[in-house]
């Protein structure tokens, strides 16, 4: 709606079909013939709500909504939902797309976009699958930490099983969230341990790591 009020699309845009192709920066893909793409659509469409199994059902829907690309923004976030939403009906757990994962996440849509090999996306989703199903938690049991200058962080460890997680929160956090102006970095850690290894915490379980797997609590996070 900001985008209409804006000026930047037609209303007529936020209902139906798009009406031109999209291009999206990261994909090789060659654009398709969008007229053969959009008749197409409704089969698809009724071949996906025939489907009975939640896990074709998710992986299908996903690659579709983002395949046919309707709204201006978000469509990632609106296809990852969907997807979700579909396992969910099926007793699946809510599976999350890490950020360490995007590159292989948006190859394999890319080979079921263009290629029209649905396989190594539906490989990529059931390997997130089981993750989700395994009993995953981050404690922190080692009461160290330090301040990296270079990456202006203090840095402090958890553990999930036996799994070693590096845990990060900004200079500019502690600052904004936690009294950290004209304070040691540290200090202001320390003082705030428990609320910031919830956060942490609360960040690894959602899978939003870093993609070396780490952690890194940023301003916006709070």
């Amino acid at each position: 709606m900001f985008c209409v009020t804006a000026g930047l699309i037609p209303a007529g845009a936020l209902a139906g079909y798009r009406n031109e192709a999209v291009y999206l920066r990261t994909s090789r893909s060659v654009p398709p013939r969008w007229e053969a793409v959009r008749n197409a659509m409704p089969a698809l469409f009724d071949l996906l709500e025939k489907e009975t199994e939640p896990r074709v059902r998710g992986v299908l829907g996903h690659w579709l909504f983002g395949y046919v690309h309707p709204c201006p923004d978000d469509n990632g976030h609106l296809a990852r939902f969907l997807m979700n939403a579909m396992l969910a009906s099926g007793g699946y757990p809510w599976t999350v797309i890490r950020a360490k994962d995007r590159a292989a996440y948006l190859t394999a849509l890319d080979r079921a976009s263009i290629d029209m090999d649905i396989g190594p996306f539906t490989d990529f989703i059931a390997q997130r699958v089981p993750w989700s199903l395994e009993r995953h938690d981050l404690k922190f049991p080692a009461p160290d930490a330090t301040y990296n200058f270079d990456r202006a962080a203090v840095i402090f460890w958890g553990q999930d099983g036996n799994v070693r997680v590096c845990c990060m929160i900004s200079r500019e956090a502690l600052d904004d969230h936690f009294e950290g102006d004209n304070r040691d970095k540290l200090e202001a850690f320390r003082a705030n341990r428990q609320a910031i290894e919830q956060e942490a915490r609360r960040k690894y379980l959602d899978g939003r790591t870093e993609r070396d797997g780490s952690v890194l609590i940023r301003t916006g996070d709070l």
